[in-house]
C-alpha cells in the first residue's frame, strides 16, 4: 500500500512538474505536425506517430540480450548505438524486444524471468504507472529543435502514453497469468553513470501472449 501510495504522490509531482515548465517553448515546424486554427494539434500529430511511424521503431527495437551484453563490455558504444533522449544528461531511452516467461502478476507490474538458467534476468513489466517521457524519447520520433514550447512537447509524451494505457495494456492485463510465455517490444531507461543489467523494467508498447 505505501509502494503505490509513493508511486501516485511521484505521479502528481511529475504532473505538476511538466506543467511548471511549459512556459518555455512554443511550435515552430508546420512540416511536421498539423495544425488546427492557428494551435498546435497534439493528438493528431501523436497519433500519427503512434499508428504510422512508431511500428517501423519497434520492429527494429534491439534485443534485450543483445543490449545487456553490450553494455557490459561496451557501455559508451551501448549507449551511443542504442539509446536516445531530447536533453542532454545521464538518463537515456532505448526500444528494447524480449520474450520472458511471466513468474508474478502484481497490481501494478508483471514480473517476468528472462535468459537462460546461466544468465537470468528479471523483468519488471509496468502494467500501471505509465508516465514521463520515456516513450517519446526513445522513439527518435521527436525533434527537439522543432518545437519552442514544452507544453507541445509534454503533451505528445501523455499522449503516447495513454495509447498505452487504452490499448495495450488492458486485453494484455485481463488475460495474462503466472507461467505465460509472452513477447515484449517496449522502453527501458538507463543512467549511464549506474548502469543496473540484473534487474529491467520495460514500459510495454507491444505485447503479445505466446502460450
Amino acid at each position: 500500500m505505501g509502494k503505490k501510495i509513493l508511486k501516485y504522490t511521484i505521479v502528481v509531482l511529475i504532473i505538476l512538474v511538466l506543467g511548471y515548465n511549459s512556459v518555455y517553448f512554443r511550435k515552430l515546424s508546420e512540416v511536421k505536425a498539423t495544425i488546427v486554427t492557428g494551435q498546435f494539434d497534439v493528438f493528431h500529430f501523436s497519433q500519427q506517430l503512434w499508428e504510422e511511424q512508431l511500428p517501423a521503431k519497434l520492429d527494429s527495437a534491439v534485443e534485450l540480450i543483445t543490449l545487456l551484453l553490450l553494455l557490459k563490455t561496451n557501455k559508451a558504444e551501448a549507449f551511443s548505438k542504442y539509446s536516445n533522449a531530447l536533453h542532454i544528461g545521464n538518463a537515456r531511452y532505448f526500444l528494447v524486444k524480449a520474450t520472458g516467461t511471466v513468474t508474478n502478476v502484481n497490481e501494478d507490474e508483471v514480473m517476468l524471468r528472462y535468459g537462460g538458467a546461466d544468465s537470468t534476468v528479471n523483468i519488471q513489466l509496468e502494467t500501471e504507472f505509465v508516465y514521463g517521457n520515456a516513450i517519446r524519447d526513445a522513439s527518435g520520433l521527436v525533434d527537439l529543435n522543432d518545437f519552442t514550447n514544452a507544453a507541445d512537447l509534454n503533451a505528445i509524451s501523455e499522449e503516447l502514453n495513454k495509447q498505452v494505457r487504452k490499448n495495450v495494456l488492458p486485453p494484455f492485463k485481463s488475460a495474462v497469468k503466472k507461467d505465460n510465455v509472452v513477447d515484449i517490444v517496449g522502453v527501458i531507461e538507463m543512467n549511464r553513470e549506474h548502469v543496473n543489467t540484473k534487474e529491467i523494467e520495460i514500459i510495454p508498447l507491444k505485447l503479445k501472449i505466446i502460450q
